[in-house]
């Protein structure tokens, strides 16, 4: 029942993650959006905090980590963002990662999928990877993205890692957010400088409804991984290329291609083998 319930909070993520991405891209000035998110997360975060109190010595060392995993993912998401095309950017940061995550999963938190559940986890990774491999990429614009997929496997780790040393849902949660937020809004104000506020006034619409639509994928994911295994969860969670490419066609003007449709395949397929094999 609680591996469902994982299960079920991975395909919210899904379907809100593209969404909250496309959102910091759309932006004029994507380093403001990302730093009005991180806002956006205080904001939400800190009523709760008087409510859960302090982390506890278990939950810390993983809160610590999360920070500044997602921290640094931020900075080099965005980089990707500025040099890629969204449509070619989004699918290699986000297909290198649950590969990358089934190794990470079977070491730190010793989780093993079962050989079916491989098969539709790399039958996901295959698809999105094989959406990436026909874009116009720069090797910076590739080293990024890359890089982005592998700080992707990397918090997930460490957030399964916190929500499973929290005493509840709520805990690691509310300081997740809060700490990553402020982290993210420290980040840009000191590499802005005075220009900050004017800067992010102007994309205030673009960085609120980004910071809204990233709780609630962020937050899905988090409550998925607390009750589901990691692999699992990230291979689902990245079906959120499907919508990507939709967002990408349909509102950014980025042409559908066959290889996309081929690629699409291959995730729906690698998809309903973890669904029917692991039923929500």
């Amino acid at each position: 029942m609680s591996q469902s319930l994982g299960i079920g909070f991975a395909m919210v993520a899904a379907l809100t993650t593209a969404s909250s991405h496309a959102m910091l891209k759309s932006g004029e000035d994507q380093e403001a959006v990302r730093a009005l998110c991180g806002l956006v997360w205080v904001a939400a975060a800190l009523p709760f905090l008087f409510i859960v109190g302090l982390p506890s010595a278990a939950m810390l060392p993983w809160l610590a980590g999360a920070i500044m995993l997602h921290s640094v993912y931020s900075l080099v998401l965005t980089r990707s963002y500025t040099l890629n095309d969204f449509a070619v950017a989004f699918p290699i940061a986000r297909g290198t990662a649950p590969l990358v995550t089934v190794i990470g999963g079977a070491m730190i938190l010793n989780e093993r999928p079962s050989p079916t559940a491989l098969i539709g986890i790399a039958a996901i990774s295959l698809g999105i990877i094989w959406l990436s491999t026909g874009g116009r990429i720069r090797t910076a614009g590739l080293l990024a993205a890359l890089g982005a997929g592998c700080l992707t496997a990397a918090y997930t780790i460490v957030d399964a890692g916190g929500m499973r040393a929290s005493e509840g849902v709520l805990p690691f949660l509310s300081w997740f957010f809060f700490g990553t937020g402020l982290s993210l809004a420290l980040q840009y104000r000191a590499s802005a400088g005075p220009a900050a506020l004017n800067r992010m006034r102007r994309d205030l619409r673009h960085g609120v409804k980004a910071g809204a639509l990233a709780i609630i994928s962020f937050g899905s994911t988090l409550v998925a991984l607390r009750y589901a295994p990691v692999a699992i969860v990230s291979a689902l969670r990245e079906t959120c290329i499907l919508i990507s490419l939709f967002i990408a066609w349909g509102w950014m003007g980025e042409r559908m291609t066959a290889r996309s449709i081929t690629a699409a395949l291959l995730i729906i397929v690698g998809t309903l083998i973890l669904l029917l094999w692991n039923p929500v």
